[in-house]
C-alpha cells in the first residue's frame, strides 16, 4: 500500500502494486483528498452536507462512489470562482479548453497541483514510453503560441526528455514537407520520435500517401497522441487502421504508436501500453456513471458516464462529472500493470451541465463563500 508521495516517487511501481493493495491506496489518497477539500472548501462542503457525505467514513473502494461530483460545465460559468479550495490569490494559472463546442473551459491551478501534476505527468511518460534522448517532432504549437491551451502542455512536456525537438505548427498553419525535412534531417543522428493530435498526423499521412513518399524511422520511434479528433471528426481512422497506416508509411511498430485520454479539467491522463490499453493513474479512479441518472454507478464493463476522481489538485475538488462516455475495466492487464483501464467510447451531448446537489446560485445566494469557516488544516 502506498502513499501519495510514494507514488510519485516511484511511478512504476505504483503501477505493479498488487490489485488488493492498489485499491486500498487508491482509496487512501482520494478520501484524504476529499477530506481536504470538504474543510477548506465551502461549496463542497455544502455538496457534501446536502448528500448526508463524510469523506471520513470512506472505508474502501466501493465507498468512492458516494463522493459528490462537479460537473465539467461548471468550468465554463462566470461564477467557477466558487469551485476554488485555494485562494485566487494562489492561483499560478489558467488553463483553457479548445472550446469545441462553443464557450472553453477555464481551469485554475495553483503551484502544488502544478507541481504534483508535472512530477505525475513526467513519471508517467517514463514509466510508459521510457524515453530519453533522441528527437521530437511536434505537430503541434510551441507552449507561446498555444498560450494556456490545456492538452497542448501536457504534449509540450514531452520535450524535457528529448535531446532535440522541433514545433511545426505555426500561425495556426501545418506543413507536411516542413515535418517530412525535419525526420530527413534527423536520420541517423538520433531516434525520431512523432508527439501530435491524431488529426494532424492523419494529414502527414495523407500527404506522405498523396506524394506517394515512404519513410522510414527508427527501430525504437515512437507515435504519441493526445486529444483525439474533435473538430475534425470526418478525417477520423479507426484506432488500429491509425497504427496500420502509421506502419505503413512511416515504419514505426504498432505497439509504439500509443494513444492518450484525459481532459484539462482533470490531472488524469489515462497512457496506452504496448497492448492498447489506457492505464487510470494510481492516484486516480474512473466511476461510470448511469447517464440518466449521475448519482448511481453502474456495473463494471457497462458504457456509461465518466466520473473522473483526481487526488493531485488542490486548488479545487477533483472530483468531476465529464460528459464522455465509456467504460472501464479493473484487474491485471497483460503487460503486467494493475488498477483500472478505461474505455473512451464517445463524447455525450450534454455539454458537462449536470447539476450539483447545491447549485453555485443557491450557495452564493446564502451570503457565504468558498472559503468561509475554513479551519487551518494540514494536509496530509
Amino acid at each position: 500500500m502506498l502513499s501519495l508521495p510514494q507514488m510519485l516517487g516511484n511511478v512504476s511501481k505504483a503501477y505493479v502494486q498488487s490489485p488488493e493493495d492498489w485499491a486500498r491506496s487508491v482509496t487512501d489518497v482520494l478520501r484524504d483528498a476529499a477530506i481536504y477539500h470538504q474543510a477548506a472548501n465551502g461549496f463542497y462542503r455544502a455538496q457534501c452536507d446536502a448528500l448526508g457525505v463524510d469523506p471520513a467514513t470512506i472505508k474502501d473502494i466501493n465507498d468512492l462512489q458516494s463522493l459528490p461530483l462537479l460537473p465539467v460545465g461548471m468550468f465554463k460559468r462566470p461564477d467557477a470562482k466558487v469551485l476554488l479550495t485555494c485562494s485566487l490569490a494562489d492561483v499560478e494559472t489558467e488553463t483553457r479548453s479548445s472550446g469545441t463546442r462553443g464557450v472553453p473551459s477555464v481551469v485554475p491551478r495553483n503551484s502544488e497541483t502544478m507541481t504534483l501534476a508535472l512530477v505525475a505527468l513526467l513519471g508517467t511518460y517514463r514509466a510508459f514510453f521510457s524515453l530519453s534522448g533522441g528527437a521530437g517532432l511536434f505537430l503541434n504549437p510551441s507552449d507561446p503560441e498555444a498560450s494556456e491551451m490545456g492538452l497542448l502542455k501536457d504534449l509540450n512536456i514531452l520535450n524535457s526528455v528529448f535531446d532535440h525537438h522541433a514545433y511545426l505548427v505555426a500561425d495556426q498553419a501545418f506543413d507536411a514537407g516542413e515535418a517530412l525535412e525535419h525526420l530527413r534531417r534527423w536520420e541517423g543522428h538520433m531516434t525520431r520520435h512523432i508527439v501530435s493530435p491524431p488529426f494532424l498526423i492523419g494529414r502527414l499521412l495523407q500527404f506522405l500517401e498523396r506524394e506517394n513518399i515512404s519513410v522510414r524511422l527508427d527501430p525504437f520511434s515512437m507515435i504519441i497522441t493526445l486529444g483525439g479528433w474533435k473538430r475534425h471528426t470526418a478525417e477520423a481512422i479507426p484506432n488500429e487502421s491509425f497504427r496500420e497506416r502509421c506502419h505503413d508509411l512511416l515504419g514505426v511498430r504498432t505497439v509504439n504508436v500509443r494513444d492518450m485520454y484525459g481532459m484539462i479539467e482533470s490531472n488524469m491522463l489515462a497512457v496506452e501500453c504496448h497492448l492498447h490499453r489506457k492505464h487510470v493513474p494510481p492516484w486516480c479512479y474512473i466511476s461510470i456513471r448511469d447517464p440518466g441518472q449521475s448519482a448511481k454507478e453502474i456495473a463494471p464493463g457497462e458504457t456509461g458516464t465518466i466520473a473522473v476522481l483526481d487526488a493531485l489538485s488542490t486548488s479545487y475538488p477533483g472530483f468531476l462529472l465529464t460528459d464522455d462516455m465509456g467504460d472501464v475495466e479493473t484487474g491485471t492487464c497483460g503487460c503486467g500493470r494493475t488498477g483500472q483501464v478505461i474505455n473512451f467510447r464517445r463524447r455525450g451531448q450534454g455539454g458537462g451541465l449536470g447539476h450539483c446537489p447545491v447549485s453555485t446560485e443557491r450557495y452564493l445566494g446564502s451570503g457565504t463563500t468558498a472559503n468561509d469557516e475554513t479551519p487551518a488544516l494540514v494536509k496530509a
